[in-house]
């Protein structure tokens, strides 16, 4: 029986899948288990999961690692600005949806309703798919599977019938996914700067529905896009004007420069902001000197056009009359701004080539794909929604659902094949429980979407995306200060399907 096989365990958390099952009886035998023999190994696995020790807390303000780096070996260190040296406070993301509001009344003459609808910073999280054509809110996993029951039109939930009658599957193309601009059927919400824009067009759909007034989805998803972007200009004049407002000041931040400062390590700033913005930031957070912390400064760089060489040219910054130089730069200098410029032109004036180089970004795409992919640099993602989820997930009531689940679901492995109505009405049962599990699961981390990272049991299609362009992950950037620039980062070794059982994947 299960008890006898569990007492032998010394293992910390959960047994080998196997154990919860027979292995040394043959098929045959398995299928004559009986619903009363089912719910008596259901109860002991349960008794024997309550005896042990829930896993130990996930350090919130880790460094996860997804692929061998020694950070010996890294000499340069280049940041982006926004949400990776700035952390900006939850008032940017009202702010950025309040102005778009506005625009979308005045200067595309949506209804003068639309101007009263709030922000939701608890709707949508970042990375979902939004079709274009459809007006659908969706989360799709790295195989590029629909998660049923996070589709969303607005803020109204469709039922998982009708999502498999729109889409015929739940598998979506590649070409949805990853479209070019010739056939954009779907687009991917990615920065932190998308969930008020998620929000804005979840409420004006809702409006529209509300009153029977129909839309055009592709058109309100161009309009709210637009008036998304016209309203930066006025979220860096706020910010630069009302630092305290909007930014968080991390004490960290000094101690961390100044440390790669001391150990000799090259610093470099690339971002798209304007200098003011930069500058009315970093003067808050850092000091009115905050530029000698820096080797080389580049503003308006155009990403992610300057990391595929399609930017202008570098042009130096004249800060006091804030106008851009005509003249050629030739060289990069400490204490210069610079605007715009390629990458290539940036390394064969500073000599500074891949895995000497780490650039840290908050967005996968924009920030970090290019540089690794193409050239070789180390990359760093800053994820603020890191500190949230893992806050859940070191609560007891989600490390239980995560183990109760997996034992469950091995259950359901080892007993499927039994036969009787009776004890296969006790497998239905299971997989009924194992799905209210993922629901509950899920919930806790946002109530439609559920986490930023994980679909069920897979990685989300953002995951993927932050796992293949980032060395190193964590939620923000002094986080550093936990380890040695000498540190060793080593990847977790996961199971694949065909290896070992193991619970540590």
């Amino acid at each position: 029986m299960v008890t006898r096989h569990l007492a032998k365990l010394s293992r910390p958390l959960l047994p080998p899948v196997h154990v919860l099952g027979h292995p040394f009886l043959p098929p045959s035998r398995l299928a004559h288990f009986s619903s009363s023999d089912l719910w008596t190994n259901y109860e002991q696995a349960k008794g024997w999961l309550r005896c042990k020790k829930l896993p130990p807390d996930i350090e919130t303000f880790g460094v996860f690692c997804n692929d061998k780096i020694d950070m010996e070996e890294v000499e340069i260190y280049g940041f982006d600005y926004d949400y990776t040296l700035a952390s900006y406070k939850k008032g940017v993301e009202y702010l950025i949806h309040d102005i778009a509001k506005e625009h979308l009344v005045k200067k595309y003459g949506y209804p003068e309703e639309v101007g009263s609808v709030v922000y939701d910073p608890n709707f949508a999280v970042r990375g979902l798919h939004y079709d274009v054509e459809k007006g659908l809110f969706l989360k799709v996993d790295s195989s590029h599977q629909i998660q049923l029951g996070t589709v969303y039109r607005g803020r109204e939930k469709l039922e998982d019938q009708e999502v498999l009658t729109l889409y015929k599957r739940r598998q979506l193309p590649v070409a949805f996914l990853e479209p070019n601009l010739r056939n954009m059927k779907m687009v991917q919400l990615v920065d932190i700067f998308s969930k008020p824009e998620m929000s804005l067009m979840a409420a004006v759909m809702d409006y529209f529905m509300r009153h029977n007034l129909e839309y055009q989805p592709e058109s309100l998803y161009y309009d709210v896009s637009t008036c998304i972007g016209a309203a930066h200009a006025t979220f860096h004049s706020e910010t630069r004007s009302n630092p305290n407002l909007y930014l968080h000041r991390d004490p960290e931040l000094i101690p961390c420069l100044e440390r790669l400062v001391q150990a000799s390590k090259k610093v470099f700033l690339i971002t798209n902001s304007p200098f003011e913005t930069v500058d009315a930031g970093m003067s808050f957070m850092v000091g009115k000197e905050w530029r000698e912390y820096f080797d080389v400064i580049i503003v308006q760089a155009g990403k992610p056009h300057f990391f595929t060489n399609n930017a202008k040219p570098f042009r130096e910054v004249d800060i006091e009359r804030k106008i851009f130089l005509w003249d050629k730069v030739a060289k990069l200098e400490k204490g210069k701004i610079y605007a715009g410029g390629t990458i290539d032109h940036f390394q064969d004036l500073t000599g500074w080539r891949g895995g000497k180089v780490m650039y840290f970004g908050d967005h996968p795409y924009a920030d970090l794909a290019d540089v690794t992919l193409l050239h070789g640099w180390h990359t760093a993602a800053v994820i603020r929604e890191l500190e949230m989820e893992i806050n859940k997930m070191n609560t007891d009531e989600f490390k239980w659902g995560v183990n109760w689940q997996q034992v469950l679901m091995a259950l359901i492995d080892d007993h499927q094949n039994v036969e009787g109505d009776e004890a296969r009405a006790v497998i239905k049962e299971w997989k009924k429980e194992v799905v209210t599990i993922q629901s509950s699961l899920r919930s806790m981390f946002n109530p439609q979407f559920g986490s930023t990272f994980r679909s069920h049991n897979n990685p989300t299609y953002f995951s993927r995306k932050l796992f293949r362009f980032s060395d190193l992950y964590t939620s923000r950037v002094t986080n550093l200060l936990r380890y040695s620039l000498t540190h060793s980062f080593y990847p977790r070794r996961g199971a694949l399907p065909h290896e070992f059982k193991s619970w540590f994947v």
